[in-house]
């Protein structure tokens, strides 16, 4: 449905395109129009969600200037002895998780001597307890410590709380039994805790795989608002001083709760791409769980009375009632959204209390309690082979814009993919190369960074010298005021990999519109949208009318610019997109329907038209310049 509405737009478009170019005030008028609709849409979203979701990820990008905050986000190096942890892990009927859990467990990278176990059993009426028995019978002895506690169905925080309660580790490892670790996955989960010298960070929340969850978190210091507790580390003094996980929700949320319990005790929270566990807890993409469906209403009441405000609490009830009078999912769910909607009745009075006195944002989307990223379902994969090819990013860069730069730089250090190199090139002179050389101290195993000075000649120069500096077999820029997710070539990569006969994997990107201060050192987030022309299978037709690839979220093969060459230098504007057209004649590119990099444009209307212009005078140039070059297969001379 959304390919055929944007083929309609398409159509649209091109229909009124001679207009646009005929009468320049009916360009300007249109431009209006789509900034009025955008802050429209931006305002009902307001009044229909919460008024703290801007401001709560406009102060997860301000933590991109705190220079502990980055610094937190690292890998530091392995210590001399690990420090002990105390694992809790919740059961109830989980017999059939238990000995891939457990051997995922023992083939740790972590010394086993330093876990101390504790399974939880709620009251399980299949062979779970047996079994554990029997298994730490068998292998209870390669750990510090094993133990099986039996008490009455409690709910998921609760069981957890026993076992963190058992134990006095510095760290307590949350997992849940349906899953398996990868062999490093402790070790860089408490590699980046370790990197927390000030005590700042209350938890490190793992990646999960084939599906990572959609929650938004920041590319450059991979801090998130909230996190799931399917699998994470715990800093035991913060556990504590917050009281632990909340009594009263039995399951669903209280992750979340536990998360902005932290957050208003002035705790950060991160997550870690690189500590990678495999949750088998959907048995289809979009599965609908009844007892999720039920306690996700629930809870995100009972969290809307704690930490939102008054109107926050209206629209949820409002939410509540809208969604038990709708369809139901699966027979029961309307009588269990009745009995859950009595309990938050019932404890209305007692979540009004419980908050930490730190002010902070907290976040509600309806159900959800941050901005998602487009693709929950898409299956992620890390990359496992033992020499992977390698890509070449390459950044344009020049002078007075080392804050920005920094940051860039950090989210292609936090990236999986295991080998890259990264081409910093900067037009006009070598005024970043003291930045560049400072953030190549801290590449991570397989990562490589260089600094190219370049003449005063353009960033379509300064792209060509990056592409013909590097060495990777596939490549992709970067421009120093974009960010990608950690998994941004890990995705590409894999869609190229399995689709051998593409020669470029494109994804979908987020569009941030931002006030950048006059010194370029600062700025403001303003607003957070993926265009719908960028849900956009491949069809070069479409990408002959308009483009729909942002520079920065293509890997392309190499071979295409051995064949056609790289940036035109005698345009100004819109010069990737004639490279894409070039790159992309007689191919097949693949299409990844999920969100893994960002982009900026100007926040302010007036910046934003007369950008808009320069683009739309350009349009004309750039697509016969690219005909051109194909219908006389020229090579676009790099330099």
């Amino acid at each position: 449905m959304l390919h055929f509405i944007s083929r309609v737009c398409h159509a649209v478009d091109r229909t009124l395109d001679p207009l646009y170019n005929r009468w320049a005030w009916l360009r300007r008028s249109r431009l209006r129009v789509g900034h009025w609709k955008h802050t429209t849409k931006q305002k009902i979203h307001d009044r229909c969600y919460a008024e703290s979701n801007l401001p709560a990820l406009q102060a997860l990008a301000q933590r991109r200037f705190d220079e502990s905050a980055c610094a937190t986000a690292q890998l530091a190096a392995p210590p001399a002895q690990w420090p002990m942890i105390d694992v809790s892990i919740v059961m109830y009927n989980s017999e059939r998780w238990l000995v891939p859990f457990l051997t995922s467990l023992r083939q740790q990278a972590y010394p086993l001597d330093r876990l101390h176990l504790c399974f939880v059993d709620h009251g399980s009426t299949d062979q779970t307890v047996s079994l554990t028995q029997q298994l730490l019978a068998e292998h209870g002895a390669l750990f510090a410590s094993a133990q099986l506690i039996e008490q009455d169905n409690l709910g998921f925080g609760a069981g957890h709380d026993r076992a963190i309660q058992a134990g006095k580790s510095p760290y307590c490892l949350v997992t849940n039994l349906d899953l398996e670790f990868e062999p490093d996955a402790i070790v860089n989960a408490m590699r980046m805790a370790l990197s927390d010298a000030d005590s700042t960070v209350a938890c490190w929340e793992f990646r999960q795989v084939p599906y990572e969850h959609p929650k938004y978190y920041d590319p450059v210091t991979l801090e998130c608002n909230w996190s799931s507790h399917a699998c994470i580390l715990l800093r035991r003094a913060a556990y504590e001083q917050v009281g632990g996980y909340e009594p009263r929700i039995f399951m669903y949320c209280e992750d979340v709760e536990l998360s902005y319990r932290f957050r208003s005790y002035g705790y950060a929270l991160k997550y870690v791409p690189k500590a990678v566990v495999h949750h088998y807890t959907y048995e289809s993409a979009g599965q609908v769980k009844p007892v999720q469906y039920a306690g996700g209403f629930v809870g995100n009441m009972y969290l809307r009375l704690r930490y939102g405000s008054g109107h926050d609490a209206k629209r949820g009830l409002l939410l509540y009632l809208l969604f038990m009078l709708r369809s139901q999912p699966f027979a029961g769910a309307r009588a269990a959204l009745w009995a859950g909607f009595k309990k938050v009745i019932a404890n209305w009075g007692y979540f009004k209390k419980g908050k930490g006195p730190v002010s902070a944002h907290f976040a509600f989307y309806g159900l959800d309690f941050e901005f998602a990223r487009q693709g929950p379902f898409w299956v992620c994969e890390p990359v496992t082979a033992p020499n992977p090819p390698l890509v070449s990013i390459i950044t344009r860069t020049y002078q007075g814009r080392s804050a920005l730069l920094q940051q860039t730089m950090r989210s292609v250090l936090n990236q999986t993919y295991p080998h890259i190199e990264l081409i910093v090139v900067e037009d006009g002179g070598n005024t970043q190369q003291a930045v560049v050389e400072h953030m190549a101290t801290q590449v991570q195993a397989g990562q490589s960074v260089r600094f190219i000075a370049n003449p005063k000649e353009g960033r379509s120069s300064a792209g060509n010298t990056g592409l013909a500096a590097a060495q990777g077999r596939w490549l992709m820029f970067l421009d120093d005021d974009d960010l990608i997710f950690a998994d941004h070539i890990e995705t590409l990569a894999q869609a190229l990999i399995k689709n051998t006969h593409c020669s470029a994997a494109y994804a979908l990107a987020l569009e941030v519109q931002t006030d950048m201060a006059a010194d370029r050192q600062s700025y403001t987030e303003e607003h957070f949208n993926t265009p719908q022309t960028f849900f956009q299978e491949w069809d070069y037709t479409v990408l002959e009318h308009h483009n729909f690839i942002p520079i920065q979220a293509i890997l392309f093969q190499r071979e295409r610019y051995e064949k056609w060459g790289g940036f035109d230098v005698e345009l100004d504007q819109l010069e990737d997109w004639h490279v894409w057209l070039r790159y992309g004649y007689g191919q097949s590119f693949c299409y990844v329907p999920k969100t893994t990099s960002l982009f900026r444009s100007p926040a302010k209307l007036d910046v934003r038209t007369d950008r808009a212009l320069l683009l739309h005078e350009a349009y004309h140039e750039a697509k016969n310049r690219a005909r051109q070059c194909i219908e006389s297969a020229t090579v676009v001379n790099p330099k």
